[in-house]
């Protein structure tokens, strides 16, 4: 299953808009990511399948009205018949662990009720970007992965594809996230097509391309297709 990701603050999903008007296949995407820490606003469409929550802070000790709890219960209310909500466990902050665990097995109860997956993201700083931190807060709250490819260093994607396994339910793709740059897509698969044939070894074929620029969505997109075509 491959899809985008909506990373527009106007809440726009240009491939679907232009594809409307442009015969071509390569514009349109049956399947759609909502990223509501871009556009906050929840939209109904049958293309959209699961949502990129706000962020908010898991492990905040202060936050003694439990607000991250309450935000991200309300959203779950709001998608129900939705397949996923992907998360991140912190604002950057280092997290207190038990509050942490806390709020996660909370709310990963609450969207198990409702039938929601929960994926935790893997981030490129603090505490989510080291993998052994992200696998045992999924183990003890009993949730997934979504498995952000360009927030890991080159060398050790590979690695965290192992310590994730099996709990990674989708996989956001594009080249690498920089400082100051944000997400820069591939001019190629050279540096993804192994990282591309673990996912697919461990059968992960979810995968949501996580760029901001329509030709970069294209492009990607057409580099996965013809992957995916010669894959087989």
């Amino acid at each position: 299953m491959l899809g985008v990701c909506m990373r527009s603050k106007l809440g726009k999903i240009p491939c679907i808009s232009i594809g409307n008007l442009v015969q071509n296949r390569y514009m349109t995407f049956k399947h759609i990511d909502w990223g509501l820490h871009y556009y906050p606003k929840i939209i109904k469409n049958k293309s959209i399948i699961g949502f990129h929550a706000p962020i908010v802070n898991l492990g905040d000790k202060k936050d003694k009205s439990k607000t991250c709890l309450m935000t991200l219960k309300n959203i779950i209310d709001e998608i129900k018949g939705y397949n996923y909500l992907t998360i991140h466990l912190h604002n950057g902050k280092e997290p207190d662990k038990d509050t942490l665990i806390n709020n996660l097995s909370e709310i990963s109860d609450y969207a198990k009720k409702n039938n929601i997956k929960l994926c935790i993201e893997n981030l490129r700083k603090g505490f989510s970007s080291n993998p052994n931190n992200v696998i045992e807060m999924v183990d003890i709250c009993n949730c997934n992965i979504t498995f952000d490819i360009g927030h890991t260093d080159y060398k050790y994607r590979d690695e965290f594809i192992d310590i994730f396994s099996n709990r990674i339910y989708n996989v956001h793709v594009y080249e690498l996230e920089k400082d100051k740059i944000g997400h820069i897509a591939p001019n190629n698969l050279d540096n993804l097509r192994s990282v591309l044939d673990k996912l697919l070894d461990n059968k992960c074929d979810f995968w949501l391309i996580e760029l901001m620029k329509l030709n970069e969505i294209i492009y990607t997109k057409n580099l996965l297709e013809d992957y995916l075509d010669n894959h087989k």
